[in-house]
């Protein structure tokens, strides 16, 4: 193409410009108008093919044929002149105009264009020959890198200002505590007196953030100082060295007591942590009390003859961890946060019995408390934790206390825990590894250069930058942000992003710096992957199109991974490039990638059916979920037997694990192509608590009662309050009745009863049964509730002398506080009574038996609850029928009301059996 251009011109430029001239001039002069026409269609069709048929093919050729574009524009509009000296003038000087006009709208493009992202990538993408004028006008004014290319770590250093030379070092860490619940930080019980003992003397962060709200990530980024969720899911970091390990190398004895469960999340991507116990000597790995942890400390001291011999002592407490156990020295009350807050003054109490006989023992000891994570009770809608990076879930409380070294000092800048390696390493003058990227703290205990610190946390979908007191929230799969700022708004209810647009966008970009960084200096082996490719790893999806690009690679290695992660990441914008490399790349593998990931993003392609028979299993399974993710059930029985692997049917075959995220889209795949073959290894997958809730939707999706009596299984058996929701929920649509009302009814009794109980209840018919109202009776409570009604109800079995609980359905409306006054009826009722209209005199409520129950204004029902008094419970035993009277405000619509015993929830699982490793 090129040589086919150049001769042309050579050819014009031979031929001169003079007989052209006269060659149009004669064809004009005879009236031939069609001319015009005819250049201005070939213009046309060049534009067609740059712009539409032939896109992104080489440089030149778009360059050729824009530049042919324009001189046959240009020839269109060309009219002959009377003679060669005036047409020679004029032409010259319009050569003039037209330069300086060019020069005088290209010096001030590059300015307009500069925040015009999103025209600048138009016009790049689409445009072949404005995009080259954009590139030229980019390189005349290049624009800021908006992408960090040095990590952290690499940052310089803080000279050593805190010396820990010759201290031992007990580092305490507590499961799912959140900072809030800390009396210090203002919390309303007294909960954690030992801990804020130590901060008043010590060094108390208020703004210390985990990297990840998961145990396991959480424990190894503080043991290693990197990031290892992001690293892990680029598969580097799995062999980092440890805190225990760096400290081991310069004469210290090493020494952990942690539960089991550490390596619970993600178990595949921790095999070298796990295996070695993060490189600690004596390690002591079970399920265990606070106050069978201090007497293992002691026992493991004690056992340290030698008391110039210097330890780094790791204890984990698990008390605060779901499921949470009311302890009778803290009764706090029943409720799931009351039985929490006992648990972290349990933990509280081993904190300080720790610190005791640790001190007894070797009074020079460096004190650091902190958490692995939060927990959240429904501050965002949710619960527990590993689910988003607001403040519930991922700040935790961060403490350190070294009498006559530490003075007591509240450091309020954002913070990390990883930060705590690289504190200790350059108190004890140990070389920082460049690969570490958590900073030394020990520069803000004398307030240097506190503006400049940031903490940065994330999750599978969402990541934080903390800086001062704003907090950064950015989605990974759509790139949208949130700023929130908590000094103002400590719940982060209300975006603020208007009122801060450049902290946002510097925010945005130094999120952006240090995402692209990570892993920079790690060992990545024969694939040192680009920024791009290692941040759509980590699961950024916003980097989608910047790996399509590496489809074009030279690197066949390259090409395949850029391949491997868009199927992963499903993002409809690179669907041109995926099109491109299916019919271009002479590589399988890439071929078969790109035509998976177009499948699953909605377009077939014919070589996803030839790989269902292909040799490579794993390729066979993706190729049938890449299917049956669009509804597609020709691969149905590879991925039956690919569940069936995970949960085999009898216990002696050993089971081939899934990772959880690849799992739940398998599960969720046999939902939709409603596969009855999936039943059964669907039902053992309820085994999988992290599996339950897409295992029950995808059997309800299949429809098929076989799954019934498994899922009523689960439900009796369901500790947590909403899997139990969508258990039931699940039940209700295959049918369940009868053979879930006793667990539904004690799930209505428990301390925090079952959300929306009554409707599902209702919609199982199953009402009356649970201690709700006949349906002629539900007919007059809903009409009459607002003047007074009497309900009659007939009081569950399962009454066991431990009082009653009444909850009413209903909705405020009006935008007010409705009220619901309920209690037995003051004087007997006769059967004729009953079957019309309470009369005036029944209306009263005996003041010894009523509750009143509040109802916030919404669109939405609310079941409200409350428990009865003890005068009720007196009165009526258990299948007794009861008169109850419900008077209800006039803005009050009532749906339904039951009355159930109060009951226990169901206990804890027993704890895994112990697992002792001692190294001695």
């Amino acid at each position: 193409f090129v040589g086919g251009v150049t001769l042309a011109a050579a050819a014009a430029a031979w031929w001169g410009s003079a007989p052209l001239a006269t060659l149009l001039t004669r064809l004009r002069g005879r009236g031939r108008h069609w001319l015009g026409a005819a250049v201005w269609l070939l213009v046309a069709v060049l534009q067609w093919l740059n712009h539409v048929l032939l896109v992104r093919r080489y440089a030149a050729f778009h360059i050729g044929l824009g530049v042919v574009t324009l001189w046959l524009a240009a020839l269109a509009w060309w009219r002959p002149q009377p003679t060669a000296a005036a047409a020679s003038g004029r032409r010259w000087r319009g050569y003039a105009v037209a330069a300086a006009v060019c020069l005088g709208l290209a010096s001030q493009a590059p300015a307009r264009l500069a925040h015009r992202d999103n025209v600048r990538l138009i016009y790049r993408e689409t445009a072949p020959l404005l995009g080259r004028a954009v590139q030229l006008l980019g390189r005349l004014s290049p624009a800021a890198a908006a992408v960090a290319t040095t990590p952290t770590a690499a940052l310089s250093r803080a000279a050593p200002s805190l010396d820990l030379r010759g201290r031992d070092i007990l580092l305490i860490s507590i499961d799912a505590l959140r900072a809030d619940r800390l009396t210090g930080h203002h919390y309303k019980r007294v909960t954690t007196p030992n801990i804020d003992a130590l901060a008043a003397s010590g060094v108390r962060f208020d703004a210390a953030y985990t990297s990840t709200p998961h145990t396991s990530y959480a424990m190894t980024s503080l043991m290693t100082g990197k990031p290892m969720r992001s690293l892990l899911r680029q598969g580097l970091g799995g062999a980092s060295e440890t805190a225990a390990q760096l400290l081991q190398r310069y004469d210290y004895r090493t020494a952990a007591f942690y539960p089991p469960a550490l390596f619970f999340i993600d178990p595949d991507r921790f095999e070298h942590f796990k295996n070695t116990g993060l490189g600690f000597e004596y390690r002591k790995v079970e399920f265990a009390s606070a106050a069978q942890r201090v007497a293992q400390l002691r026992t493991y001291l004690d056992q340290q003859r030698d008391s110039r011999q210097r330890v780094f002592v790791w204890v984990h407490l698990f008390e605060p961890h779901e499921p949470y156990v009311a302890h009778a020295a803290y009764p706090f009350g029943e409720r799931a946060i009351d039985r929490y807050d006992a648990e972290v003054a349990t933990a509280d109490a081993g904190v300080g019995a720790l610190v005791a006989a640790m001190r007894q023992r070797r009074p020079n000891t460096l004190v650091i408390v902190s958490a692995d994570h939060g927990e959240e009770f429904g501050d965002h809608g949710g619960h527990y934790h590993g689910t988003t990076v607001y403040d519930e879930q991922v700040r935790v409380p961060l403490v350190m206390q070294l009498p006559g070294v530490l003075a007591p000092t509240r450091v309020a800048t954002p913070v990390s825990l990883m930060d705590v390696l690289p504190t200790l390493l350059n108190g004890l003058r140990i070389p920082i590894s460049p690969r570490i990227v958590g900073r030394d703290l020990a520069p803000l205990l004398t307030a240097e250069a506190a503006s400049t610190r940031v903490a940065f946390a994330e999750t599978d979908t969402h990541t934080l930058l903390a800086q001062d007191s704003l907090r950064l929230i950015c989605s990974r799969e759509v790139g949208a942000c949130r700023l929130f700022d908590v000094a103002s708004d400590p719940q982060q209810l209300h975006d603020v992003s208007g009122q801060h647009v450049v902290q946002r966008q510097q925010m945005q970009q130094r999120l952006a710096q240090f995402t692209a960084s990570l892993g920079l200096y790690e060992d990545q082996g024969e694939n040192k992957y680009p920024q791009a490719l290692r941040r759509a790893l980590a699961g950024e999806r916003q980097a989608a199109l910047e790996v399509a690009g590496l489809l074009d690679d030279a690197d066949v290695a390259l090409r395949r991974k850029a391949a491997e992660v868009l199927f992963e990441l499903k993002d409809k914008r690179v669907l041109s490039h995926l099109r491109r490399a299916l019919r271009r790349d002479e590589d399988i593998e890439v071929r078969r990638y790109a035509a998976l990931a177009l499948t699953r993003m909605g377009e077939g392609a014919p070589l996803v059916f030839d790989m269902l028979d292909d040799d490579d299993v794993a390729l066979r399974r993706l190729a049938a979920l890449a299917l049956a993710e669009q509804g597609n059930d020709r691969g149905e029985l590879e991925l039956v037997l690919w569940l069936r692997a995970a949960f085999p049917a009898k216990a002696r075959v050993r089971p081939q694990p899934i990772p959880h995220r690849r799992a739940i889209q398998l599960v969720a795949a046999l939902g939709t192509i409603n596969s009855r073959l999936a039943i059964a290894p669907l039902t053992r997958a309820l085994r999988d608590v992290r599996l339950r809730v897409p295992v029950a939707r995808a059997l309800a999706a299949i429809g098929e009662n076989a799954g019934r009596p498994a899922l009523a299984r689960a439900f009796a058996r369901e500790r947590y309050p909403e899997v139990r929701t969508v258990l039931a929920e699940s039940l209700v649509k295959l049918g369940g009745g009868a053979e879930i009302h006793r667990a539904l009814t004690r799930f209505l009794g428990v301390p925090e009863p079952l959300p929306n109980g009554l409707a599902l209840a209702a919609r199982a018919k199953l009402l009356q049964m649970v201690g709700g109202p006949r349906p002629r009776e539900l007919r007059r409570l809903r009409e009459f509730a607002t003047s007074g009604v009497t309900v009659g109800l007939v009081v569950p079995k399962t009454h066991q002398g431990r009082g009653l609980r009444v909850i009413v359905r209903g909705r405020a409306s009006g935008g007010e506080v409705g009220e619901v006054r309920f209690g037995l009826a003051d004087a007997p009722l006769s059967d004729g009574d009953r079957r019309r209209r309470v009369p005036k005199r029944a209306q009263l409520v005996a003041a010894d038996t009523a509750v009143t129950l509040r109802f916030e204004p919404s669109e939405q029902a609310q079941e409200v609850y409350a428990t009865l008094p003890d005068a009720v419970a007196q009165r009526i035993d258990p299948g007794d029928h009861g008169d109850f009277v419900l008077y209800a405000t006039q803005n009050m619509l009532i749906e339904s009301c039951a009355v159930v015993p109060l009951r226990d929830d169901l206990p804890p699982p027993a704890p895994a059996s112990t697992t002792a490793m001692p190294d001695d």
